[in-house]
């Protein structure tokens, strides 16, 4: 039952994020960037100290993400019902009041579209890893998709908040500290990996291995088109890139600066699976939604349309299909799984099947009160 009462515990919190927030604003708290500072503050507090009593209720140790988790399963939240608002489909709860001054990248398509992607895809695997973690079940190969998708989604947003005009000073320093998150995620499981012994068999030659020649020649192809289309954005004067920009992407030539920027193999992988479909998803969603003007907007028909989307769900779905091929080769592209699974204060539910030995209800009893 821990783990029904945890993953319930926060999924609690999240919800009750949008009321008080909505709350504080309606009490004029983000009228003033001092009062909304410290505001954000204190929620930030309470929130951890609610959710380590929650988790220290059941568990001895706890992995320090599983509480990053819970704090951004709170952020997330609130600027999906924004975003929500803001696009009409939910009634008003004065969210353009906050999502002008707290976020001002809600402003633009892209901002928006990221929005939607952390308040729906990135809250799933923040859920996910925290039941996985609960159930003591392996939450690695979650955490680093995760990490590959928000490190891409803060990639591409810190350059173009500096870069815009105006600046916005408070947005850099809000979104800042966030990217921080993910490189220090990736550091803390890489050093945490899995023993494996290592195989001295020698592999057969690429081109005996078709599978693996298909992706290398995937991620070869899809390299040079990233130089050639980042070329192209920073002014080339070829024909072929000034024909792309005008024909078949003229997206890349926003003003908001969003769309410029976009025996490890398995974590590798993972990491990279998610910050292609965060990038692919966000940038193909800003190219069609409404705030990008007409004249933005990507073809739907003919072969601009095709090479428009073939291009792009290529970039979306074969970085996906190339993790799901490292993880079903672990001898060859290495073992990913939670070395440190989650220590229970106490032998709940009928069987507790991990480590490697099976309690029954019999043995149930305080651990460390055995003699």
């Amino acid at each position: 039952m821990s783990a029904k009462y945890v993953v319930l515990g926060v999924s609690i919190m999240s919800l009750l994020s949008w009321p008080i927030l909505v709350a504080l604003d309606r009490l004029n708290i983000f009228k003033s960037e001092r009062s909304a500072l410290l505001a954000g503050l204190a929620l930030i507090l309470v929130a951890l100290l609610l959710t380590i009593l929650l988790f220290r209720r059941f568990f001895k140790r706890v992995d320090p993400f599983v509480y990053i988790f819970s704090l951004l399963c709170y952020d997330a939240l609130p600027g999906l019902v924004l975003v929500l608002e803001l696009d009409g489909y939910i009634p008003s709860f004065n969210a353009t009041t906050l999502a002008t001054g707290v976020e001002p990248l809600m402003k633009t398509s892209h901002g928006v579209v990221s929005t939607y992607w952390n308040g729906t895809a990135h809250l799933i695997l923040y859920l996910a890893a925290i039941a996985l973690y609960v159930r003591r079940d392996s939450h690695r190969e979650v955490t680093l998709f995760w990490a590959g998708s928000l490190l891409n989604m803060y990639v591409v947003l810190m350059p173009a908040l500096v870069t815009q005009t105006p600046n916005d000073k408070s947005a850099i320093y809000l979104n800042a500290p966030i990217i921080v998150l993910p490189i220090l995620a990736i550091g803390y499981y890489m050093h945490r990996r899995p023993v494996q012994a290592r195989s001295f068999l020698e592999a057969p030659k690429i081109w005996k291995r078709p599978v693996d020649l298909l992706f290398f020649m995937y991620f070869l192809l899809s390299a040079t088109f990233v130089v050639f289309r980042g070329m192209a954005v920073l002014g080339g004067k070829t024909p072929s890139m000034k024909d792309y920009l005008k024909d078949y992407e003229p997206y890349l030539k926003d003003s908001q600066s969003f769309p410029k920027f976009q025996h490890w193999m398995a974590d590798w992988s993972l990491v990279h699976g998610g910050a292609a479909a965060q990038a692919q998803f966000t940038y193909i969603a800003g190219a069609l939604n409404k705030r990008t003007s007409a004249n933005m907007r990507p073809a739907m028909t003919g072969v601009p349309g095709l090479a428009f989307w073939s291009i792009n769900i290529l970039m979306l779905v074969v970085p996906q299909l190339f993790a799901l091929w490292c993880l079903r080769d672990p001898e060859n592209h290495g073992r990913t799984y939670t070395v440190d699974l989650a220590t229970p204060k106490y032998l709940v539910g009928d069987i507790v099947r991990k480590p490697a030995r099976i309690y029954h209800k019999k043995e149930w009893k305080l651990e460390g009160k055995e003699n």
